[in-house]
């Protein structure tokens, strides 16, 4: 081993702190949790503005694009929840991210097939663009982002793991239970939204015609 990469090693694994003394670099990895739990539900939150401010209405693969949004948070909401309770373990941390990365690959897997879908001229993609891109390349790119970002957690365990974190700072539990707050009314809201758009059928068509609006004639 060179003295460049025994440095570039002892960097990326210091010392386990003792219990009671996590620092700023294991608090910011718990901080980096919420933003990317956060950073998800923006990418639902602009996807709800084109249905409901813009009423163009998802189609089913948009929608399995959301749900793996959602799932995509679950690992991280996981640590964050931990955090609450007690120390995060590594093995606790690198399965919460595991989880995200895996989600995120699926997910960009869905995005890429509907990308294809409508990528050969003359096709002008399904709903509006945004920066001359359709949602779903936007979600693409999202998608690739997140699994990038989550390995760079995984990369970074050794600094990164919040251990006691989540107990030593007041501002990271309240932290958590408002990111929590938000995963559930995310996922409660993404329901409705189904809801809304198919109606009490059980299959929605491929291009959906807002079934449970039409039906009250708005």
């Amino acid at each position: 081993m060179t003295f460049w990469s025994a440095r570039a090693w002892l960097w990326l694994t210091p010392a386990r702190p003792a219990p009671g003394s996590a620092r700023l670099s294991n608090r910011l990895g718990l901080w980096f949790a919420h933003a990317y739990v956060i950073g998800l539900f923006g990418t639902l939150a602009g996807a709800y503005f084109f249905q409901f401010g813009l009423w163009e209405y998802p189609c089913p693969m948009c929608l399995l694009q959301r749900m793996f949004f959602l799932l995509g948070t679950l690992g991280p909401a996981w640590i964050i929840a931990r955090s609450r309770k007690g120390e995060v373990t590594t093995r606790e941390w690198a399965a919460g991210w595991g989880w995200a990365i895996a989600a995120a690959l699926i997910g960009s897997i869905v995005s890429a097939t509907q990308v294809l879908m409508h990528i050969v001229p003359p096709d002008p993609g399904y709903a509006s663009a945004l920066f001359g891109l359709h949602l779903y390349t936007w979600a693409l790119i999202a998608f690739l982002a997140a699994a990038l970002a989550a390995a760079g957690a995984l990369f970074l365990t050794p600094r990164a793991e919040p251990l006691d974190a989540g107990l030593a700072s007041p501002a990271l539990r309240r932290a958590g239970a408002v990111t929590l707050a938000v995963l559930l009314a995310f996922a409660a809201s993404n329901l409705i939204a189904c809801f809304f758009l198919q109606g009490f059928a059980w299959q929605m068509p491929a291009t959906p015609p807002a079934t449970f609006f039409t039906d009250l004639g708005l």
